[in-house]
């Protein structure tokens, strides 16, 4: 590969407590947290919303949130006030009134907010991560903090200091990696499947008789609160390299196709569905696997099955190992025992100034299937926060701090 020198210079734009890269479940719930316990907080992503899969990959349902309390709790409660919560299982939302309350949530909590903003470097000092680099309309700009938050989902922060991380498996790397989904809205749902309904023999129906081969066996109609529309969990892309763009932008490409296909068949083959309408894809790809972080402990299996709690305990967790298989167009779902997640997952090994929260944290790849969806990511970045919080008002590093405290664990 050929290279071209340059040399930057790039101004500092502002210092911060904290810096939060990726405004997801795990980045907005660890922005709030930092922000109201009393330091001046920093949280960008790149695209124009927070909420990242809840909003701009228009995830839904939102699972594991039943045994949470804190700033999950707070916003199922503002949502179902407001009439936009319900729909699957009780556990759907509307996405333009949660990007809404995100909004208004940062703003009371006073934290500086960069959308459309891109992560560009990790500033380090030896192992201690000292700020980031950003690129956006403004141009490249660095800021500086006393700790810096990973809440991208693929471990960008992280990867880019150098810290060690896991790709798949050890066998085939990425191609072992759950595969990618793009979600889509519908509108003018049949009042039969108001409810939402798991789609599977309807849609082999029209693919059959559309002579096409279904990609995926179990699609979901999922219910937006209060209204016609509901988005479909359907598409699936495999042995897509999460990280590489080329490979994600192939991977958004297909996954559009098999939309068109599904809407296609669903429109001409199954009276049911004459009048849907197909409204948008998501922003963002559903990325379900990606980088796992090596931090000073590494959830496994084990863990699981057994359903060991923590003293250093930042998130409960009940959903089970649910694996969507690399061929097959199957999913497998374990049950697992009610287990926690340790602070030490969410501490890079060997680094200082850095703490990851979301799926990439440190973890086999049968514990991520089970921790990787939204509810979980939630509260470790609350938990995190607050942790956060107590180590930089009392000076120390994030492993000195008695997390046992913090944790909210209803």
């Amino acid at each position: 590969m050929n290279f071209i020198k340059e040399e930057l210079s790039t101004p500092i734009a502002a210092k911060y407590d904290v810096i939060v890269v990726g405004a997801g479940p795990a980045g907005i719930a660890a922005a709030l947290s930092c922000a109201r316990g009393g330091l001046n907080t920093l949280i960008f992503d790149r695209v124009n919303c927070l909420g990242g899969g809840w909003t701009a990959g228009l995830i839904n349902p939102l699972f594991d949130h039943q045994n949470k309390s804190g700033i999950l709790s707070e916003l199922i409660s503002d949502l179902d006030a407001s009439g936009q919560w319900g729909g699957f299982f009780n556990m759907s939302f509307n996405y333009e009134y949660m990007k809404h309350l995100l909004d208004t949530k940062m703003q009371q909590a006073g934290v500086d907010v960069l959308l459309n903003t891109f992560f560009a470097k990790t500033i380090t000092e030896n192992n201690r991560v000292t700020g980031v680099i950003t690129e956006n309309i403004d141009g490249r700009k660095a800021y500086l903090a006393k700790i810096v938050f990973d809440c991208t989902g693929d471990g960008s922060v992280c990867a880019d200091a150098g810290c060690e991380f896991q790709l798949g498996s050890e066998e085939n790397g990425y191609k072992d990696c759950q595969p990618m989904t793009l979600m889509f809205l519908v509108g003018n749902v049949p009042e039969k499947y108001k409810e939402g309904a798991m789609l599977g023999d309807v849609l082999k129906r029209a693919y059959e008789k559309a002579g096409k081969d279904l990609p995926y066996f179990r699609p979901f109609l999922i219910p937006i609160p209060n209204s016609k529309f509901a988005v479909l969990q359907f598409t699936h892309m495999y042995e897509y390299n999460p990280l590489s763009a080329k490979d994600i932008s192939a991977a958004t490409v297909a996954g559009r196709q098999q939309i068109i296909d599904a809407f296609d068949a669903l429109k001409r083959f199954d009276p049911d569905f004459s009048e849907l309408e197909l409204i948008t894809s998501a922003n963002v790809l559903g990325v379900r696997e990606s980088r796992r972080i090596v931090g000073e402990y590494t959830l496994t299996l084990e863990d699981l099955v057994e359903g060991r709690q923590f003293e250093d305990a930042v998130a409960n967790v009940t959903y089970g190992i649910d694996v969507h298989a690399k061929h097959g167009s199957s999913r497998n779902y374990q049950m697992i025992r009610p287990y926690q997640i340790p602070m030490r997952c969410l501490i890079p090994k060997g680094f200082y100034g850095l703490i990851v929260a979301g799926r990439c944290i440190s973890g086999s790849m049968d514990s991520m299937a089970s921790y990787r969806v939204t509810g979980n990511c939630c509260q470790m970045g609350e938990t995190a926060g607050k942790v956060a919080v107590a180590a930089i008002k009392a000076g120390i590093d994030v492993r000195d701090v008695d997390v046992k405290p913090l944790f909210n664990c209803n």
